[in-house]
């Protein structure tokens, strides 16, 4: 009987596990954190979870929080400039944010409950060797321990060396709820990006509130402060830069209630977006797949590193179920496929962290205008390949403008 060994217990590595028990295939997973240490850890991330991604949560019977009230219909963007550009898109299908500690450790009881097997405990290369005699596979679904060391980078998809963005993400309480539901993207050309989302955790009515800073940016200074340093400093640089940069976030802000939900609801750091091997080979006999981040890890500016996991997970639990034999064909079958489907987003999600390019522009501009566009633009987050097909290239971009009845940029923007 097929046995599969999955290290690491986040998005790609839980949807991959429960695919595979729901489809009788025997799982274990290897972790660093038990479901209960999820639950008292340090915020992982702030996810927002796309139509397609919630289709495979029911599918696999974890759509634990459909009825939490939290379901974001509409992405209310805005570009801050001398000619501010803002706009409001509906969502075909709604997101959902959930508190990663809650998710990861209800999926990983989950897991558990449907006959996986959880084995806590530090994984290292030398680990994954030796427990690979137990499985038929290994698929490696986290780079903790020096494990994405395992598969080498290609520098070719990989044009950044460091991070782009410093990050300084949490969640906070004293932000209403925009009504409908909505999640705020403010882009600051020269300092980053602010996103804003309301989020289900341990407190009612928390926010997910994150700051992507260039390097040398007015934002980067919240990416320094230490929290635990001094709590109200911290706060009111974080409030002062609202009330700057982002006032539509801001208007909605109640300055004596902001703050920081718990010390540990907060993430700072920066992610240098990676595309490696997904494969390698273990001893004479066994092959580890690369998945999720440990195969293609991106900035967070599109929000696709979740919402791709999930999709990659079930691309190979499909082809697990449907498979005989686990060897490098399979291996270099699989790396194609998941190259297909996260190698544009690979591409936009960098596209978006550079100067964007006119065309680019132009689609912001119209979608300000026009309804249909502005929709058209919020649900390419859950379209990443298919945003990424327009938005390469200009000929197409302008294809699609031209479709919504677009007749193009206005002279005083042109000459902008």
């Amino acid at each position: 009987m097929t046995n599969i060994g999955i290290i690491g217990a986040g998005v790609a590595g839980l949807h991959l596990g429960l695919f595979l028990r729901q489809h009788g295939i025997q799982a274990t997973i290897y972790t660093e954190k038990s479901a209960t240490e999820q639950f008292g850890s340090r915020l992982p991330a702030l996810v927002g979870r796309v139509g397609h991604t919630r289709d495979r949560e029911r599918q696999l019977g974890i759509n634990h929080w459909d009825q939490a009230n939290n379901e974001i219909s509409q992405l209310r963007i805005s570009v801050q400039g001398e000619q501010t550009l803002a706009f409001t898109g509906n969502v075909a299908r709604p997101l959902i944010a959930v508190d990663m500690r809650i998710y990861f450790g209800r999926l990983l009881e989950d897991f558990a409950a449907r006959g996986g097997q959880v084995v806590v405990a530090d994984m290292g290369v030398a680990d994954v060797e030796r427990v690979s005699a137990n499985h038929d596979l290994m698929v490696v679904a986290t780079g903790r321990g020096g494990l994405s060391g395992l598969f080498p980078r290609i520098p070719e998809h990989s044009p950044f060396t460091s991070p782009p963005r410093m990050i300084s993400t949490g969640l906070f309480r004293g932000i209403s709820y925009a009504n409908p539901l909505g999640a705020t993207f403010t882009f600051v050309p020269g300092q980053g990006e602010i996103f804003e989302f309301p989020i289900y955790s341990f407190e009612p009515r928390a926010t997910g509130l994150g700051f992507e800073a260039i390097p040398g940016g007015a934002f980067e200074v919240l990416t320094q402060l230490r929290y635990e340093d001094n709590p109200r400093h911290f706060e009111r640089t974080a409030l002062k830069l609202l009330y700057q940069y982002a006032p539509a976030i801001y208007q909605r802000v109640d300055p004596g209630q902001f703050g920081l939900t718990r010390p540990l609801d907060l993430l700072q750091g920066g992610i240098t977006p990676t595309v490696r091997r997904g494969y390698a080979r273990l001893g004479s006999d066994k092959w580890a797949l690369a998945l999720g981040d440990t195969h293609v890890i991106n900035d967070p500016i599109t929000g696709q590193g979740a919402n791709t996991a999930s999709k990659m997970a079930w691309m190979l639990g499909e082809a697990i179920r449907d498979g005989a034999s686990f060897d490098e064909t399979f291996c270099k079958r699989m790396e194609q496929a998941a190259w297909a489907y996260a190698g544009p987003i690979a591409a936009w999600s960098n596209a978006m962290l550079r100067a964007p390019q006119p065309h680019m522009i132009e689609l912001l501009v119209a979608a300000s205008q026009h309804q249909s566009i502005a929709d058209t633009f919020a649900n390419f987050f859950e379209q990443p390949v298919e945003a990424w097909k327009i938005m390469s290239s200009p000929e197409r971009t302008t294809e699609l403008l031209q479709q919504h009845g677009w007749q193009g940029m206005p002279q005083m923007l042109q000459a902008a």
